[in-house]
């Protein structure tokens, strides 16, 4: 059996030096990862991660690396295209937006008062639009340097919504077991399993690992594995919810359910 599995978080980039990034060290995936590797049933491990990401030890991982999103994507897509994979953890932290532009408010500023004779023409509905659409677009900060100068003020990221990187795993290898997971911070554990759940049905998940941010602290990480009945089981280690992922995913091959 060949297993992918994402690790880490994702980096977008603001301009040539600059970029925005999240907390996630890739640890938890990399002890799947190798806990998967000890299995005899396993050939591959294909570890798709962030250059910081934690790296699995075995020498069955294949690393791949991908730092942003639009990386992410064209790196799991070339995978899934060229080899079967039988099992499937997505346990990466990816970005939900991404930088579309980058501007200053004395730019956007300017470049609304000179398009108001125009705007001012148009009914409400085209206006709205006109505005929308320079919203939308402003003229970009970045200098022909591909950086930000340092001494601008009010600095205005435009962002945009990143594609769902689990929605692409049941159309890419339908027939893989896909593990999701789902991050919340200080929610109540009722509305932790109602989303993690929700993230099962509406990506044809097989299980989802559920964890709030105020339950990883140092060596303590609490997660809920969820299955399709809605049933879930508590474990408050990194270490045991690697062995709890690894054990339900083969279950589920081996039984072919």
């Amino acid at each position: 059996m060949n297993v992918l599995i994402t690790s880490g978080g994702t980096t977008e980039k603001i301009d040539a030096i600059r970029s925005i990034s999240n907390m996630s060290t890739g640890k938890l995936g990399s002890l799947i990862a190798d806990r998967f590797a000890v299995e005899a049933n396993i050939d591959t491990v294909y570890y798709v991660c962030s250059g910081t990401a934690v790296k699995p030890q075995s020498g069955k991982a294949e690393i791949i690396y991908a730092d942003s999103v639009s990386s992410l994507e064209s790196a799991v897509k070339k995978v899934l295209e060229r080899t079967s994979v039988d099992i499937i953890v997505h346990s990466m932290a990816v970005s939900d937006y991404r930088v579309r532009s980058v501007t200053s408010t004395a730019i956007l500023t300017n470049s609304l008062v000179s398009n108001l004779d125009e705007i001012r023409r148009l009914d409400n509905e085209a206006a709205g639009s006109a505005i929308a659409s320079l919203l939308k677009n402003p003229e970009s900060s970045i200098s022909g340097s591909g950086k930000i100068r340092s001494d601008m003020e009010d600095m205005l990221l435009f962002m945009e919504r990143t594609p769902k990187i689990i929605s692409l795993f049941q159309s890419l290898s339908p027939g893989s077991t896909l593990v999701g997971f789902k991050l919340l911070n200080n929610a109540p554990l009722e509305t932790l399993i109602d989303r993690g759940f929700q993230i099962l049905t509406q990506n044809k998940c097989s299980f989802v690992l559920a964890n709030d941010l105020k339950d990883i602290t140092g060596g303590r990480h609490i997660g809920y594995l969820i299955d399709k009945r809605k049933s879930f089981t508590r474990y408050a280690s990194k270490t045991d919810i690697a062995a709890a992922i690894v054990s339900a995913a083969i279950g589920e091959r081996m039984n072919g359910s």
